[in-house]
C-alpha cells in the first residue's frame, strides 16, 4: 500500500527535460499564434487571445510534466479541462479551436513527443490556413450599415441611391427612433453587402453628406 502511494507521487523527470519541453512548447505555441493572425488578418485579431494560446501552450505542457506517468494523470487531465473555462465573448468559433489546438500540442510537449508536436501544428496550421484563403475567395463579407438621421429633414429616400451604387443588396434589419427636446432622431440598421470591399470609406463620407444625416458606421457583420 505504502509503494502504491509512493508511485503516485514519483516524478522522475530531469531539469533537462522540462527545459526541452517547456522550449518547444513555447516554440509551439508562438508557431500556433502565428498561423492564429494568419487566419484572422483580414479582420481582426486579438492580441490577448494570441497570448492566452503561448501560455496554454506551456502550462498544460507544465500539467503533463508534474502528473506524469502515474495515477493522477488521468484526474488532472480531467481537472484541466475542467478548469478551462471560456468567460469572455470570443469573435468565432475558430477562437475556440485554435485554443484546444494549443491544449493538445501542449500535452504532447509535456509528454516529450516534440515530433508530433511539431508535425501536428504543421498539419493543423497548414490545413487551417488553406481552409481560410479557400473560403475567403467565395465568402461574401456583410456589413451591418448604421445610419441615425433627424426624422423631419431627411426620408430614406435621399440616400437610397447611394446604397444602390455602392451595395449588391442592402436590406433593413431594424429601425430605432427616440425623441430629444427639439428634435426626433431615427436609427436605421443595414445588413449591406458592398460591390467594392475597398469602396467602404466612400460610401460613408457620401452618406454623411446628406441633409439631416447625423451619423454613419459600418462594421463587419460576423
Amino acid at each position: 500500500m505504502q509503494r502504491d502511494i509512493q508511485a503516485v507521487f514519483n516524478f522522475s523527470i530531469t531539469v533537462r527535460e522540462v527545459l526541452g519541453n517547456t522550449m518547444w512548447a513555447a516554440v509551439c505555441g508562438l508557431l500556433i499564434s502565428f498561423f492564429y493572425v494568419i487566419a484572422f488578418r483580414k479582420s481582426s485579431y486579438s492580441v490577448n487571445l494570441i497570448k492566452s494560446i503561448v501560455m496554454l501552450t506551456m502550462i498544460t505542457a507544465f500539467v503533463m510534466m508534474v502528473v506524469g506517468d502515474n495515477l493522477a494523470q488521468a484526474f488532472s487531465m480531467v481537472g484541466i479541462l475542467s478548469i478551462i473555462r471560456f468567460r469572455t465573448a470570443t469573435k468565432a468559433a475558430q477562437d475556440f479551436m485554435f485554443l484546444f489546438f494549443a491544449l493538445a500540442i501542449g500535452l504532447a510537449c509535456g509528454e516529450g513527443l516534440y515530433s508530433v508536436a511539431l508535425v501536428g501544428c504543421l498539419l493543423i496550421g497548414l490545413v487551417t490556413t488553406a481552409m481560410t484563403h479557400g473560403l475567403a475567395t467565395t465568402q461574401q463579407d456583410d456589413f451591418i450599415l448604421t445610419i441615425v438621421r433627424k426624422a423631419t429633414l431627411s426620408t430614406e429616400s435621399d440616400y437610397t441611391p447611394i446604397l444602390q451604387a455602392f451595395c449588391k443588396r442592402f436590406k433593413v434589419v431594424s429601425t430605432q427612433t427616440s425623441k430629444l427636446k427639439k428634435d426626433s432622431l431615427t436609427q436605421f440598421s443595414y445588413s449591406a453587402s458592398l460591390k467594392n470591399a475597398s469602396s467602404s470609406e466612400a460610401l460613408v463620407e457620401a452618406l454623411k453628406e446628406v441633409e439631416g444625416v447625423r451619423q454613419v458606421t459600418l462594421a463587419l457583420e460576423e
